[in-house]
This record gives structure tokens, C-alpha cells and sequence, in this order.
């Protein structure tokens, strides 16, 4: 097994372990109502790099906190700069509108992986930012999101963010 794939299984399973029998008794419950409980759909795939490329534009272009938690599971977390921040310490991280943040996001999804209700995607990101304190920059992350399944679609459950700085030359 390759490292990062069992780094990824553990971090689905440390999110999605205090849930799995209530996911298994809702399989049980809903299985003739919802066929989305047994597995993957064909288009899950596309459906959830939607999601997550939804979750950074509400949050960098809208800016429209109401929207943004939507997007989000109650017990959402934000992994990034070595701090774990829950909801509101997320939405306390949104640009203002006066600070004239413009943000253009590129995602190169290496995988996306879907088991039942839970996801994982890994991918890169590069951001070219621009506002009124800093200027122009471009930004590289590695990142990685759970997302599970609602009656409102994939919410994001949990988002890993490492910055990739480039050594100066």
C-alpha cells in the first residue's frame, strides 16, 4: 500500500469512525428510499470536485458567510499553518469586501476516491491573489478535503491545506 493512500484511509477513518454505525443503520433504514446510500454514483467524481472548487469560490469571490456553511458539515475542520480551526475560526479567516482580495484558483485533481456517503480528493492548487494590503502574488498548495454526503449534496467535512513554497533559486 502506498504511504499516501494509507495516510488518506487513516484520515477518512479518524473523521468517519464515530459515525459508521449510523452510517450502516441508515444503509439499513433508507436502502429502498435512496439509492445514493449504496455506493458511488458514475458521476460522484465530477459532483465533488464541483463541490470543493464551490466551497473556495463562495468563500474567495462571494464572500458570503451564510452560503459558505452551507457548503460545510456541522463538525467541519480546517487544518492549515498547524492549527485545526472549526467553523467560525474558518469564516473568521474570509476577506472582507473593502480589502479588495481578487483571487483566480486553477485545480489539478490527482485523486478523488468515493466510499458510501464519504469522500477524498486530493489535488493541487495555484492562486493568483491580488488585494489591497499585499498586491499581486501567486500561491501553490497540496491540499486534501472529506467531503461526506447529505440530502444537499457532498458538504465538506474536513480540508487539509500544506503551502508549497518553491526554494529560492
Amino acid at each position: 500500500m502506498k504511504r499516501r493512500e494509507f495516510i488518506a484511509g487513516m484520515a477518512i477513518g479518524a473523521v468517519c469512525a464515530p459515525r459508521l454505525s449510523t452510517v450502516d443503520a441508515a444503509k439499513k433504514r433508507f436502502a429502498l428510499e435512496s439509492p445514493l446510500l449504496d455506493g458511488a454514483r458514475d458521476d460522484d467524481t465530477a459532483t465533488i470536485k464541483q463541490a470543493v472548487k464551490r466551497v473556495y469560490s463562495v468563500f474567495y469571490v462571494d464572500q458570503d458567510k451564510k452560503k459558505y456553511r452551507s457548503l460545510l458539515t456541522d463538525d467541519y475542520l480546517l487544518l492549515e499553518n498547524g492549527e485545526i480551526l472549526n467553523i467560525e475560526g474558518d469564516i473568521g479567516l474570509m476577506p472582507s469586501p473593502d480589502s479588495g482580495y481578487k483571487r483566480t484558483d486553477a485545480f489539478d485533481f490527482h485523486s478523488v476516491k468515493v466510499q458510501g456517503n464519504f469522500a477524498y480528493a486530493i489535488y493541487f492548487l495555484k492562486s493568483k491573489i491580488t488585494d489591497n494590503k499585499n498586491g499581486a502574488r501567486n500561491r501553490e498548495w497540496l491540499e486534501s478535503a472529506i467531503l461526506r454526503r447529505s440530502e444537499k449534496g457532498w458538504l465538506m467535512a474536513l480540508l487539509h491545506s500544506t503551502r508549497i513554497v518553491k526554494p529560492a533559486a
